[in-house]
């Protein structure tokens, strides 16, 4: 994220005079200059507490030498206070590049699906391009979404079971840490990443006690625990209950991997209901199964011991949840 020091160095070299931005300047502007550009360094002696500090601060945020010092002098080298200047700083520049960026086009991103004991998270992140889509930071904050939203459902004792489905609205107004809400969060990264990112509505699913979980995406992330993020352009979440006792399954298959492998069909065949007589092409129980066209996913989930109560599928930029 932060330019390279090449022009300024090259700028030094060839004797060419030039201003460095000050806080003060690139504060009073959009731009998220202060957080990139930095003068080159004074190699002038400073007192061993003041380096001590400056080391310190600088290995904690990451920003560069002068930024650093510019926070420690404007908080009189306290490293916690200037440590919190510089989030509130890169805050603001945040919401600024938000509200400048906030009519452009985000028709691409992720859907996450993370899944926490009886809680499930299906959340929707949109970008402008595929390759922020793929950006490390990008796949954090959806992954920090999707716990914050599995969070509250799970610690509310009045959220009832079964399937709710959160509003953007909603939750852009989810608090996290440090009593900022996700829309400050997605802000800061925006600021930081430099490009549109919106946040889209979050299906939620709460269990019964007697109900089973499972949830996947695709392409696949590659997480076989469910408890850790799984994220791709395609998701699905089932809810179902098992009942081992006479279950016929090929060795090694329990109803945890059959219960993935409806999911998967569920991606592949965006069915539009459970069971639907008038429309059995878009009935998920009538439907041939994905992995195995001679059988019907409702027999398969028979002989599995498996009850299928509800599902949820997306895929990113539709807009709509298949439920």
């Amino acid at each position: 994220l932060f330019r390279s020091f090449t022009p300024l160095l090259r700028a030094s070299y060839l004797h060419q005079p030039m201003t460095p931005l000050t806080f003060t300047s690139c504060l009073s502007t959009t731009s998220t200059s202060w957080l990139h550009t930095s003068p080159i360094i004074n190699s002038a002696a400073a007192p061993a507490g003041a380096k001590s500090a400056l080391a310190k601060l600088r290995k904690k945020t990451g920003y560069s030498l002068s930024i650093c010092k510019k926070a420690l002098g404007e908080n009189d080298q306290d490293v916690a206070l200037a440590e919190k200047w510089l989030k509130e700083q890169a805050q603001a520049q945040g919401w600024a590049k938000a509200q400048k960026l906030q009519g452009r086009n985000t028709s691409q991103g992720l859907l996450g699906v993370k899944i926490q004991s009886n809680v499930a998270a299906l959340v929707e992140l949109n970008c402008e391009t595929d390759f922020v889509a793929r950006n490390g930071k990008f796949v954090s904050l959806l992954d920090e979404i999707a716990t914050l939203c599995v969070k509250k459902v799970a610690t509310d004792s009045e959220q009832p079971v079964g399937k709710t489905i959160i509003s953007k609205d909603q939750v852009a107004a989810i608090t996290g840490e440090e009593g900022k809400t996700l829309a400050d969060l997605v802000a800061l990264n925006i600021g930081q990443i430099g490009e549109n990112i919106a946040l889209g509505s979050v299906t939620m699913i709460k269990a019964a006690p007697d109900v089973k979980l499972s949830g996947l995406s695709h392409p696949s992330s590659g997480h076989l625990e469910t408890e850790k993020l799984q994220f791709g352009r395609y998701a699905a979440l089932l809810a179902y209950s098992s009942q081992p006792e006479g279950a016929v399954m090929a060795e090694g298959e329990t109803d945890v991997s059959m219960a993935r492998q409806i999911c998967q069909h569920i991606i592949g065949m965006a069915p539009t209901s459970i069971e639907n007589e008038d429309d059995k092409e878009n009935s998920l129980l009538h439907q041939a199964f994905l992995l195995d066209e001679d059988l019907k996913v409702g027999q398969i989930a028979k002989v599995s011991g498996i009850e299928i109560l509800d599902f949820v599928r997306a895929e990113v930029g539709r807009g709509d949840v298949l439920e």
